[in-house]
């Protein structure tokens, strides 16, 4: 649905610059509505029984129903082309055997043979789907797409962008309410921050794109990212709420300049034609990016929480909720009545997140790397009608 929803754009705004504007408003709501999730199902928790964060959805998945079918045109292909399941398989079970593989090793340590073997059969599988796609006549993915080196770097940017913010959204929610003894929506709530800033990143990409071009801004951003991860690296049990709101409205300004200047660098090298299949794969890349970041950025954080977190008095019974998560960890803490056991498992989760975030802030610092080198310097028209949509959204 996400590829979708992202792929007929172009259908809808034939207009470059309609195009353009339409793709920033997906873009803002989209990365909106990743910390607004906790922040309403945080309200829902605190006020309505469990299972009303899977209620809510139900009327918006019927009012979306009846805006596509009110508002979405039907479009097809004038070419007729058969499923790639070959290429679907393949690529299902690449990611599969990677996603499980990472999860594995934060769960049972790096040594797991089964959990090595999983992320090498992914690796392998994904090796033989980008092969298949190289000779079927009707690819899953239009490889040709990668030719242009603005698609590719603007879609690998996005895609690193993702990887980052889900693993901050994954994190801090946990480190707000287990370890600093937030409620779930006050959880949700400290995340505003982040949005915005969001809203000031994307204000300031709409002059500094005119001006300096899309590999600066997306540099810039990326950037701030890293110095916000890099500061949130910084954290401890005891961390008030003013540095940390500091460090993610930060992280918001740096989102904001890079993820729609990134997106629209992929999207504005994409002819007519070629424009619902290109978008659909830099969304699909996007959701994969995520998917991955969670894993792979969960599985160094519980690789951290499990070397730092003291268990040895416990017994085996109880020792395996604690090492579980840290949620569960707390929970055993104050049934036992134990505060060394609550002290140990909340600074050995601090630890864990904070090499997530210098890990993440690594990974930022790559985008500034390859923002620079790689992506090309002409300011593409689509990518300045974008910042000045942008800029006329949030006004």
């Amino acid at each position: 649905m996400m590829p979708l929803s992202m792929a007929v754009l172009p259908v809808l705004f034939p207009d470059r610059q309609e195009r353009a504007r339409a793709l920033t408003i997906w873009v803002t709501s989209t990365a909106i509505g990743l910390p607004l999730g906790p922040i309403v199902g945080g309200w829902l928790l605190d006020t309505f029984w469990w299972g009303s964060v899977f209620l809510i959805n139900a009327p918006l998945v019927v009012i979306g129903v009846i805006a596509v079918i009110a508002f979405v045109p039907e479009s097809r292909s004038e070419t007729a082309r058969s499923l790639d399941l070959v290429g679907v398989a393949l690529s299902s079970t690449g990611l599969l055997g990677l996603t499980y593989g990472f999860i594995a090793a934060g769960q049972d340590g790096w040594s797991d043979t089964a959990a090595i073997g999983s992320m090498l059969g992914g690796l392998v599988l994904l090796g033989a789907f980008v092969a298949w796609q190289r000779r079927v006549a009707h690819p899953l993915i239009d490889m040709g797409l990668f030719a242009d080196r603005g698609f590719t770097w603007g879609t690998l940017l996005s895609t690193i962008v993702n990887f980052a913010l889900f693993g901050l959204i994954f994190a801090m929610p946990q480190f707000f309410q287990a370890v600093q003894g937030t409620d779930a929506l006050g959880s949700g709530l400290r995340l505003l921050p982040m949005i915005g800033g969001m809203l000031v990143g994307t204000r300031l990409a709409d002059r500094a794109v005119a001006r300096f071009g899309p590999p600066a801004v997306i540099a810039a951003g990326f950037a701030l990212l890293a110095g916000a991860l890099g500061a949130g690296a910084t954290t401890a049990v005891d961390t008030s709420f003013g540095v940390t709101a500091a460090w993610i409205a930060v992280l918001g300004v740096g989102l904001g300049l890079a993820m729609p200047t990134a997106m629209s660098a992929a999207v504005g090298t994409l002819s007519a034609e070629r424009s619902g299949a290109g978008s659909a794969l830099i969304q699909a890349l996007r959701q994969v990016g995520g998917t991955i970041g969670v894993a792979v950025l969960g599985t160094i954080l519980n690789s951290g929480y499990h070397s730092h977190l003291d268990t040895h008095v416990l017994p085996p019974s109880t020792a395996g909720p604690v090492r579980e998560s840290v949620s569960a960890g707390v929970a055993v803490a104050d049934r036992l009545h134990l505060p060394s056991l609550l002290a140990s498992v909340r600074g050995a989760f601090v630890h864990g997140m904070d090499v997530m975030l210098v890990v993440s802030a690594g990974l930022a610092g790559l985008g500034v790397v390859l923002a620079v080198l790689f992506l090309p310097r002409r300011s593409t028209q689509p990518a300045a009608e974008t910042a000045e949509s942008v800029h006329e959204l949030v006004a």
